[in-house]
């Protein structure tokens, strides 16, 4: 009977032991799931204390047989080995999905980052870079992105805006001074931190006095060889980039030209009334009353082109005519 006491009493004592760990696996696990919402600890002390419960009876119902009472305990020991390594497992295991979730979220935030940085959004791609530096503390691996990316954006800038001058130059070479510096201040506005673009307006400037030297030149090589019709076509242009004080040296090449050119006219117009060219004679008739319509020639063409323009409807009747029969 003593022994049976002895039994029970040391029976008893192992079992508040067990409550008691499993009380203590049950408050940490309680702690864990306030900090990480991770309830695997908490469930194995709940297990635990479940099947200490349920066992007791049992334990207490074979404690008259001593034969079985040891047997008993040794099971109850396996058990608890058993349930601290399955506490253990799901411990590791929850660390290893916390691994496993991170290395897929950097090689998410990896995959963004190289889209962005494909599509060209270098700012997108930047902020992702910040965050894979301040969020998951992969500082060396954003320090590569980051650089990657400048040089990037910066190799496409300089694309971008030799596109830009490119387009520029071709409204230079074709005088559209008036598309020019519109075309020049969006480059601007679009690059600022590129060097190239600061140049721009004077880049204009240049190209509008060459083409004005230029015309000069071949203005008085014109005037010089007496190509009267080349000549007054550059002197027309000339006239469009000169200040009063610029054309003042070419005056007198100027008046000359336009006096050889009112007489080539005069001369034109003759030939034609006497070779009875009536279609020609109206059509240069014209044209001295165009370019020098306020002239003594333009005034004696006037008193002329109505019986001209007669005669050369006329002669345009008797060559259709012709032409049927």
């Amino acid at each position: 009977m003593a022994e049976r006491g002895k039994h029970n009493g040391w029976l008893i004592g192992y079992y508040v032991l067990l409550f008691g760990v499993g009380a203590v696996v049950v408050w940490d696990g309680s702690l864990q799931v306030a900090e990480t919402g991770a309830a695997t600890e908490l469930s194995i002390g709940v297990l635990g204390l479940i099947l200490v419960a349920a066992l007791l009876p049992i334990a207490i119902a074979q404690s008259s047989h001593a034969a079985n009472f040891s047997k008993s305990l040794a099971r109850l020991d396996r058990m608890v080995v058993v349930l601290e390594s399955i506490n253990d497992r799901l411990m590791i295991s929850d660390k290893a999905k916390s691994i496993r979730s991170r290395a897929r979220e950097r090689d998410a935030l990896r995959r963004a980052i190289r889209d962005d940085m494909d599509k060209g959004d270098f700012d997108a791609a930047l902020a992702m870079v910040t965050q894979m530096s301040q969020a998951y503390g992969y500082h060396k691996e954003a320090e590569d992105y980051r650089d990657e990316i400048q040089t990037a954006r910066a190799a496409e800038m300089e694309t971008k805006v030799t596109e830009g001058i490119t387009r520029l130059d071709q409204v230079l070479a074709s005088h559209e001074w008036d598309k020019a510096l519109p075309l020049a201040a969006k480059i601007q506005r679009l690059y600022p931190d590129s060097p190239r673009v600061k140049t721009l307006n004077r880049r204009i400037i240049e190209a509008r006095e060459q083409h004005k030297h230029d015309l000069e030149r071949k203005f008085l090589e014109a005037a010089q060889r007496d190509d009267v019709d080349v000549a007054m076509e550059l002197m027309l242009e000339l006239d469009k980039y000169l200040t009063e004080s610029e054309a003042e040296p070419f005056r007198e090449t100027a008046r000359g030209v336009i006096g050889k050119k009112r007489d080539n006219l005069g001369v034109q117009f003759k030939l034609a009334v006497s070779d009875k060219e009536w279609t020609r004679a109206v059509r240069v008739g014209e044209q001295i009353i165009r370019e020098f319509p306020n002239s003594k020639m333009a005034n004696e063409v006037r008193s002329m082109l109505d019986l001209l323009r007669e005669r050369a409807a006329g002669e345009q009747a008797a060559r259709t005519s012709s032409s049927v029969l």
